[in-house]
């Protein structure tokens, strides 16, 4: 599983890398050869605090650290879109006397190609994976690390699908996949030993039973993503996913959001603010949440 993530992350990469610039005479030519549109965005935030012993105003001596990239890639060329998006969110902080902690970890690949069938009504077929980095853990009351309840692959989805996507406008499109197939990955003994539930009588974690590490579900997925500049200096990025799942068996809608809103200070230092809402049935039966605004330096390539 590991070399499959490897396999996408590499591919993704590739295409982007061959993007060539073309000289294009016309519209004609650009439409016959094509051309890219690129979008890279890295940024690094750093926080910090100290008190002394004397200090009266209260407080704990912490830092955290933080990353994002973004790399977007988009091929045009006559009716056709091929769209390459890679997003990564990694931070951690680390108060005085507890453990290390993570305070976002996400990545998302993506890879779509769309044809035009109207100017505004395109059909498309993709693939996305979302998953994670590093370990997680749930904390106890004492601020103990305990179990580890999520790794790399450990869960992953990932998603193929064909559809149809309406886009009134370039930075916003609904895509609904009336064919869609998706993988549940638990590639981790200890991750599912610590998450599984008994349902029906059977051990799962994240959906998939004991003794297997992937779970196939065949369903309905729609998705809504916006991407703009709101201003000269403020990014707004959002994208909603949702899946229903009808074999093997019917579940409730797996809901997951992202939102993504970069402020740029300057030529190189940024304000972002990031949420990341999750509602699975298959983890746990509440809707997750976990947002976090950050400062620091940033990169537009």
């Amino acid at each position: 599983m590991k070399r499959l993530f490897s396999f996408l992350f590499i591919s993704l990469m590739a295409y982007q890398v061959s993007a060539q610039e073309v000289v294009l005479q016309n519209r004609e030519d650009s439409l016959r050869v094509g051309w890219w549109d690129r979008n890279t965005q890295l940024a690094v935030n750093f926080s910090q605090a100290s008190f002394n012993d004397p200090w009266q105003g209260g407080g704990v001596n912490n830092f955290a650290l933080g990353f994002l990239f973004n790399n977007l890639a988009v091929k045009h060329k006559g009716k056709g879109v091929w769209t390459n998006d890679i997003q990564f969110q990694y931070g951690f902080l680390r108060n005085k006397g507890l453990d290390l902690r993570k305070s976002v970890d996400r990545l998302f690949a993506e890879s779509k190609y769309a044809s035009s069938i109207t100017p505004k009504l395109n059909w498309f077929a993709g693939v996305n994976l979302l998953t994670q980095f590093s370990a997680g853990y749930n904390f106890e009351n004492n601020g103990d690390r305990g179990n580890m309840i999520s790794n790399l692959f450990a869960p992953a989805f990932l998603s193929e699908g064909v559809g149809v996507e309406y886009k009134p406008i370039d930075y916003f499109v609904v895509q609904l996949g009336g064919a869609t197939i998706r993988q549940t990955f638990v590639g981790n003994e200890t991750v599912f030993e610590n998450t599984f539930k008994d349902v029906e009588g059977i051990d799962r974690s994240y959906g998939v039973e004991r003794g297997k590490s992937l779970l196939n579900e065949m369903g309905l997925q729609a998705v809504a993503a916006f991407d703009k500049n709101l201003t000269e200096s403020l990014n707004l990025k959002w994208r909603y996913q949702g899946f229903l799942a009808y074999a093997p068996e019917t579940k409730p809608i797996d809901h997951n959001i992202n939102l993504i809103a970069t402020s740029k200070i300057g030529k190189y230092f940024n304000v972002n603010f990031s949420l990341i809402g999750i509602y699975d049935a298959d983890q746990v039966e509440k809707f997750q949440i976990s947002q976090g605004l950050s400062a620091g330096f940033s990169l537009a390539l």
